[in-house]
């Protein structure tokens, strides 16, 4: 009988083990992170924005920040 509970036991914890690895390679944080900024790179805006979205945020942007021109010694 105590065989058959450590089988069982052995089975159940390498079946868990299986499913956290599988799990944790699935899981791949920067690979989305990559495809993102491939895509805002292609396109001009992130994959969750449209068009539109990014257009108004820049716009935003450049009316909140304004770029320095450096003086003559190169300071901003």
């Amino acid at each position: 009988m105590s065989d058959a509970f450590a089988i069982t036991i052995l089975v159940i914890g390498v079946v868990g083990f299986i499913i956290i690895f599988r799990g944790m390679r699935g899981f791949d944080e920067r690979g989305a992170e990559d495809a993102a900024r491939t895509f805002y790179d292609e396109h001009g805006h992130w994959p969750d924005q449209t068009p539109e979205d990014a257009e108004a945020e820049r716009a935003e942007l450049a009316r909140v920040y304004t770029l320095s021109e450096p003086d003559e010694y190169d300071r901003v």
